[in-house]
């Protein structure tokens, strides 16, 4: 299977051209799938003052500049400046054609040895030119890196020339590539403070916290802006005054995280997919949560509706693990598992849970008549995570069945996934039969982590708590891994089906985040989960 990026790019951007002509002849347009542009009600919308007249981000200096460990949004923002990836993905995690470092690539029939073809005609900050070391090295940095921890954990080797890497998985992966999102600095650089990246930007040698454009870029005369100024605000009252007084220009915001800011409606607000989802699972070593017919029937009882509203829009919910703009989606299977009480109670009475001495409760019938009572633990710091527990113990207790919602502080939550149980003040210890969680999915939508059986060998990066012993799980995650593009929308059919039948895990929803503008000030903001700052070269910016 071989991939010229280069080639289609030409080809896609001669349709694009097409089709927005033919767009703007019919109408206003439309915005593009999964990049929600947000309108402002209530208030004349007028263009905003650039205070300064220059273009500025923030940074936090508490945080690294170092890209494959840079986990503090501001910081990745500018990295996004200096470094290119590998390979860029849209909001449907495609790649986006012409895009990154990779211009093609090729697999075996295995999907175990991937080749990728790099351009030759790219070229770092020094003035060297990009090798496969470089890329070889960028790879091998970002295995042991915690930002991208676990993603690249089936590699077994990887080797290079000069305009070439190559990569040997031990598990089959057809859709390894889209994992290559990532950053490329320079080997040998990887421990500087700022590793030398081959973006559009550079530091300023004589200046500090400003970037310059980099001359080596193709076209770099055309940048919307020669100079970016570096800011340092790391309170978020501070972040939040400063971008609204225009002293910064852009922020990304997570509005589901506890560090959510409420920026002014007056701004430009574009939102934008990511692999962060909500989940409820079960400890299926209790009496309740170890049946898979309770468990199948309380994921018609999550009100994914709810899931959207609290997070104000900047979410969707899915029964599907998998972000619904993706081309494999199984729509149909989604549509058929929404929230819907009377078939949750249905369920429970048709497996023999119904109100036997009729006090408006449901009993199991297991020799006597046991009330359905579960305890469930939560973040208590995330008001999306609590909202969605506490509305789920008010659904099911519409038909009589009890789940005692639990706020934990983190460091409790994590403690009680590990051990199974609570302890309480007292040193009691009270076992948990739902648990509450959020992962970041890999960008194949990957949940080898969250439902293979755990053991000592994986338990440093296994976060599956359900403590099953279910290996079917591992065998049709692996399927789905392996399958080519003629048969991968039919594994992944099989593998969610398997999954919503026995309930082991209830998808919610996935989060989209935020990034900010000032009104009227940047135009062609185009953002993805990896890279909020995509397209640069090609954003419009006007100071004023």
């Amino acid at each position: 299977m071989k991939h010229d990026l280069k080639r289609w790019g030409a080809l896609l951007c001669a349709l694009a051209l097409l089709l927005s002509l033919a767009g703007c002849a019919a109408g206003t347009g439309g915005a593009k799938k999964g990049v929600v542009p947000e309108s402002t009600g209530g208030k004349d919308v007028v263009k905003a003052d650039a205070v300064d007249q220059v273009f500025s981000l923030n940074s936090n200096p508490k945080y690294s500049f170092r890209p494959t460990i840079a986990t503090n949004h501001a910081n990745q923002l500018v990295c996004d400046l200096i470094y290119e990836n590998m390979l860029e993905l849209d909001d449907n995690f495609e790649v986006i054609p012409g895009s990154g470092l990779i211009t093609e690539w090729t697999v075996t029939p295995d999907g175990k040895t991937w080749t990728f073809m790099i351009a030759t005609d790219h070229v770092f900050h020094d003035g060297s030119f990009v090798t496969g070391n470089d890329m070889r090295m960028s790879l091998e940095n970002a295995i042991h890196a915690d930002r991208f921890q676990g993603r690249f954990a089936s590699i077994q080797g990887v080797g290079y020339d000069k305009d070439q890497m190559v990569v040997v998985l031990g598990i089959p992966n057809m859709q390894f590539y889209k994992l290559l999102n990532i950053p490329v600095c320079k080997a040998g650089t990887f421990g500087d403070d700022h590793p030398i990246g081959s973006g559009p930007y550079t530091w300023d040698p004589e200046e500090e916290n400003k970037l310059i454009a980099f001359e080596g870029w193709p076209g770099y005369e055309d940048l919307p802006v020669q100079e970016i100024y570096i800011k340092q605000y790391t309170e978020a009252a501070d972040i939040l005054s400063a971008f609204e007084d225009g002293l910064i220009d852009v922020v990304v915001n997570d509005p589901s995280s506890i560090t959510n800011l409420g920026y002014a409606s007056t701004n430009e607000k574009r939102s934008f997919y990511t692999t962060n989802m909500h989940f409820i699972a079960f400890n299926e070593e209790t009496t309740l949560g170890r049946y898979s017919n309770i468990r199948a029937a309380l994921s018609y009882a999550v009100d994914r509706d709810y899931f959207e509203e609290l997070t104000r829009g900047n979410g969707v919910g899915t029964p599907i693990p998998m972000v619904p703009t993706v081309d494999i989606y199984p729509t149909a299977l989604a549509n058929g598992h929404g929230f819907d009480m009377e078939r949750c109670l249905r369920i429970l009475n048709n497996y023999g849970i119904t109100d036997f001495d009729e006090d408006g409760r449901l009993e199991l019938a297991a020799g006597s008549a046991q009330e359905m009572t579960m305890v469930m633990i939560v973040p208590a710091d995330s008001s999306v995570k609590a909202g969605m527990a506490h509305r789920l113990a008010q659904d099911l207790a519409t038909i009589g069945f009890t789940v005692e919602v639990r706020g934990l502080t983190w460091e409790e939550y994590t403690q009680a996934l590990e051990d199974g149980y609570i302890t309480e003040k007292n040193e009691e210890k009270t076992p948990f039969d739902i648990y509450y969680g959020e992962v970041k999915l890999r960008n194949d939508f990957d949940l080898t982590e969250l439902l293979q059986v755990r053991t000592k060998d994986n338990e440093g990066t296994n976060i599956n708590y359900t403590r099953s012993n279910d290996r079917t799980f591992e065998n049709k995650i692996n399927a789905y891994l392996a399958a080519n593009d003629n048969n991968r929308a039919i594994r992944y059919e099989e593998l969610c089906q398997y999954l919503l039948d026995t309930g082991s895990l209830i998808t919610v929803g996935f989060e989209k985040q935020e990034i900010f503008t000032h009104r009227g000030v940047i135009k062609g903001v185009d953002p993805n989960a990896g890279n909020p700052m995509y397209n640069f070269a090609n954003w419009e910016i006007d100071l004023g």
